[in-house]
């Protein structure tokens, strides 16, 4: 029996059925469902919809489409451009109302053009590759105290293993990424290198500017990127050259240029700096063993002639599973999964330690929600401008009745209106957008955005966008407005506008959505400044650091700088605070499993970054039995609910350790991640590779200088590693930085649209009562008594349209400020009580213009006008 829940959507089939021409429907339906059923294979139900509906739209060509000129036509032409040349003269007779509404929704649809980019780009991160969908990363799921991990790591000897055991696979790859030092001439840097099987280059469609990439098969040979290769061969082409790659003290080796990969696709997440083949890994790791199943490769690529085959291998990786669990069970792996490389990007969000990295989480969320944000905005303001101008065209609309025009005629008259104003916003929110806000927000995020005029979809998003922008921001005046009775029209006694409920409650939705904005602009200032001044759980002032490459180094450069005097403290240590840490699977006493952060330091690692010791002692210098101790924080004892810490007994890679003391808890990494449970272990000397230093205050600069130099008359060939602690965190406070301004822009935009649909309403409205005005002047009505009259009617309105916004701005802020950073400012109602009075003094403002307008009119001229 056929499954309907596999079926195409019907929707589109509908459509695809009402405009393809009879003599394709059969054929391109059929091809269509097989087309369908295959992706629904590969991807999700929901996914496999999403992209037979997009296949539809393309469908819709000349070629293929049906003669649209004997479908009924909605009104005649000469109609539709007569409504178009009426609306082109409307526009010019009361610029203040149509500047209003063309720029206001101009800049909304200039907004959604850079939401449109971003989704784009998003969208198209690494779908150049060719064979996305036959490419695959094995991963793993664990179970991590309860809670099932997906990682993207594998363990060694797996490639080759399934090399073997599957026919269907056509090609394996490991990968494996390190750090080396390039160098050429007089150019030394430290550049990341992944050891690559030489499929690599046949798995992803990365194109070569020079060389070739089977030159990758070749040991002695070397693939840089086309940056990699500026920098340090300039623009010429250093096919056939040799640059040394240096893989630590005394090992070095030179390599051929093979090949150098041409500029990266803007939309991509995998790329590469320096490639080499992979069995060059044992030039810098002389001890490395391919066959250990206790270590894990930084990647595993497969690739299947079919998609389909993957269900397959996937169902007999028990044998693998159990000789990974059995070399260490610590690390139990509960099953084996494959991602497809055209989707991995979306996923990597869930996935650890992928070679995928995804930060446009957040964005996929918020950029929509922004888009549709500044849309309702402007259209709130059409709908209310539209509704109240229309006072001024009363006469109109009843001329126009009564010579026979029936209520769709003035429905349709309206919409064209509409869609004419709409087309001129959409050309100038189409320049604002490609030439302003797209080249700012590129600029501003990093993400290499772009609006191409040569993509078919973009033309399709502002048609789209052009007819939803028109229909929703037009539909409700013109059917609101072709009601209005003829007869009452021409006696004078229609009376509209003034106490019309839904332009009050657009006008009140506005105001709503302004102090929203206004409101994460004011808290996101107050969360700057607090994440500025948050401590950091240690002592980051006055102290530096250095990598090095092995325990000579350290001992070195230690020797060296131990005879500065303004070096009060000096200690080594395998991870660093900020730059390094370890993950360790530690075992309860009950056979839970628990992970847990892991920094191996020197017993005076504590005191040189100024950790605070809680209870217990810290590691004693030399002391062999602290080499099975633990020094943990606070929330390790929290979170495993140890009364009494000092003396409990955990396992570690077999290894039984006893804590010995618990630590004030600190951030290891940026706030935007929340603090980790952590493990301190004694390093062993071998392991250093960090050299801390703790300096008298005022002397970092000077202490920082000297370790450049000593460091380069020790290792003239390896480039200096090392910086200030407190500028681990620079980019984290970049960040910051930028969410900052994001919203100020936002809050300054949304402000703009809601004072400028408030002034025009004011303005009509006065515009529309100055006789009555007049007269009340003339009667000795002095300002204070008109400025009342002018207030009145929207004090209420903006009382209760605060007391609406005030707690959803308050809760909104909250989990928009939580979703973005681990640690916020703990938020009050200070950053809505400001943003309230901000709101109340620009919408005081806006209406003063008008209070001061009618005040200096002349009640005479004022008598005068009809």
């Amino acid at each position: 029996m056929k499954d309907s829940n596999i079926d195409p959507p019907k929707l589109p089939l509908r459509l695809l059925r009402l405009f393809l021409k009879k003599e394709y429907v059969e054929e391109v339906e059929g091809d269509m469902e097989e087309i369908f059923r295959d992706q629904a294979q590969i991807y999700s139900l929901t996914k496999a919809r999403r992209k037979y509906a997009w296949e539809v739209v393309k469908l819709c060509r000349p070629v293929l489409i049906k003669n649209l000129s004997q479908l009924p036509s909605l009104a005649p032409t000469a109609m539709l451009r007569n409504y178009s040349k009426t609306s082109i003269r409307n526009l010019m007779k009361n610029p203040l109302t149509s500047f209003i509404n063309i720029f206001g929704l101009s800049v909304a649809i200039g907004i959604c053009l850079v939401v449109y980019a971003f989704m784009d780009f998003d969208s198209s991160i690494d779908q150049f590759h060719k064979h996305k969908n036959e490419v695959f990363l094995v991963t793993f799921f664990a179970d991590r105290d309860g809670e099932t991990v997906q990682y993207g790591t594998s363990p060694r000897p797996l490639p080759e293993m399934l090399k073997d055991d599957f026919a269907k696979i056509k090609k394996v790859c490991r990968i494996e990424d390190r750090e080396v030092v390039l160098k050429h001439s007089d150019n030394v840097f430290h550049e990341p290198v992944r050891y690559v099987d030489p499929t690599f280059m046949e798995m992803f469609s990365f194109s070569l500017k020079w060389g070739t990439g089977a030159s990758l098969a070749d040991l002695n040979t070397v693939i840089l990127s086309e940056a990699t290769s500026i920098k340090y061969f300039g623009s010429e082409n250093p096919v056939g050259n040799e640059i040394l790659v240096i893989f630590g003290e005394g090992k070095s080796k030179a390599f051929k240029i093979g090949g150098v990969a041409a500029a990266f696709p803007k939309a991509h997440a995998i790329d590469f700096t320096v490639l080499l083949n992979f069995e060059n890994i044992r030039q810098a790791d002389s001890a490395y063993n391919a066959n250990d199943w206790d270590k894990f490769l930084s990647a595993t690529l497969i690739q299947v002639e079919d998609a389909s085959d993957v269900q397959f291998i996937k169902e007999r990786m028990g044998k693998y599973q159990a000789l990974r669990n059995q070399a260490e069970d610590d690390w139990a792996i509960s099953s084996f999964a494959f991602e497809p490389l055209g989707t991995l990007h979306e996923r990597s969000a869930q996935i650890r330690d992928d070679i995928s990295y995804d930060d446009n989480v957040e964005g996929r969320i918020g950029m929509p929600i922004i888009a549709i944000f500044m849309l309702s905005l402007a259209c709130f303001n059409y709908i209310n401008i539209a509704i109240v101008s229309a006072a001024k065209r009363l006469k109109e609309i009843g001329v126009r009745k009564a010579i026979g025009a029936n209520r769709s005629k003035v429905i349709i008259q309206f919409l064209t209106e509409n869609m004419v104003i709409t087309f001129f916003a959409l050309v100038i929110g189409l320049f604002l957008g490609s030439m302003i806000f797209v080249p700012w927000f590129t600029q501003f995020s990093g993400w290499d955005l772009e609006i191409r005029f040569a993509d078919n979809h973009l033309w399709i998003f502002l048609v789209a966008l052009l007819l939803a922008t028109g229909l929703l921001s037009g539909i409700y005046p013109a059917f609101y407005i072709s009601k209005f009775d003829t007869v009452k029209i021409f006696k004078g006694s229609l009376q509209f506008g003034r106490k019309n409920p839904v332009t009050k409650t657009f006008l009140g939705i506005q105001i709503v959505l302004a102090c929203i904005t206004i409101t994460a602009a004011v808290v996101f200032m107050q969360n700057n400044h607090y994440q500025y001044n948050r401590g950091w759980g240690y002592d980051q002032k006055n102290a530096l650091y250095m990598n090095v490459h092995d325990q000579n180094a350290f001992e070195k450069v230690q020797a060296v700088m131990m005879r500065d005097p303004d070096v009060l403290r000096l200690s080594g240590s395998k991870d660093h605070l900020g730059k390094n840490n370890s993950m360790a699977i530690l075992r309860t006493p009950p056979g839970r499993q628990y992970e847990v952060s892991q920094l191996a330091v020197d017993a005076g690692y504590f005191q040189t970054m100024g950790l605070t010791l809680l209870s217990g002692r810290t590691f004693k210098k030399d002391a062999e039995s602290d080499r099975q101790s633990l020094v943990v924080n606070e929330l390790f004892v929290s979170n495993l609910n140890l009364p009494e810490p000092l003396g409990q007994r955990f396992e570690i890679n077999g290894v039984k350790y006893e804590i010995i003391g618990v630590l004030k808890d600190f951030h290891s990494k940026s706030f935007f991640s929340e603090m980790e449970p952590t493990v301190f272990t004694m390093a062993a000397e071998q392991d250093y590779r960090y050299l801390s230093l703790r300096v008298r205050s005022g002397s970092e600069k000077l202490t920082y200088d000297k370790m450049k130099i000593e460091w380069a008359n020790l290792f003239p060939e390896i480039p200096f590693q090392g910086g200030h602690q407190e500028d681990v965190w620079s980019l984290f406070f970049n960040s910051v930085d930028r969410s900052q301004t994001f919203n100020n822009i936002l809050a300054s935009i949304a402000v703009l649209l809601a004072s400028l649909g408030l002034y025009g309403l004011v303005t009509l409205n006065v515009s529309g009562r100055v006789r009555e005005f007049s007269i009340r002047k003339t009667m000795g009505a002095g300002l204070k008594n008109i400025a009342s009259i002018i207030v009145r009617q929207y004090v209420l309105l903006t009382v209760l349209a605060l007391l609406i916004g005030a707690p959803i701005s308050y809760y909104f802020t909250k989990a928009y400020l939580k979703m973005i950073f681990a640690y916020p400012i703990p938020m009050d109602y200070s950053g809505v009580t400001i943003a309230i009075i901000l709101l109340v003094l620009v919408l005081l403002a806006v209406v003063s213009t008008q209070i001061r307008k009618v005040s200096k009119t002349s009640p005479v001229d004022g008598l005068k006008m009809e």
